[in-house]
């Protein structure tokens, strides 16, 4: 993956992060619910981490890879 499109993921997830969730009564920011790392590119979810959230991070991480794959 390029350092290029880490940056993008990374900025997409930090706009993310400035809409807080609501689990089990409390608020949080999304990235206090997964973790995501650069080496190699991957992303850990929490247990309690809201299947709503999940899949909006899925689909920024395919959206850069899948854009990443055909750019090669």
């Amino acid at each position: 993956m390029s350092p290029q499109v880490l940056v993008k993921i990374q900025e997409e997830l930090r706009k993310l992060d400035a809409e807080p969730i609501l689990i089990d009564g409390i608020q949080l920011k999304p990235s206090q619910c997964y973790h995501f790392d650069t080496n190699p590119a991957h992303v850990l979810f929490n247990t309690n981490c809201p299947d709503s959230l999940k899949e909006r991070i899925e689909a920024i991480l395919e959206k850069y890879t899948n854009q990443d794959e055909t750019s090669s």
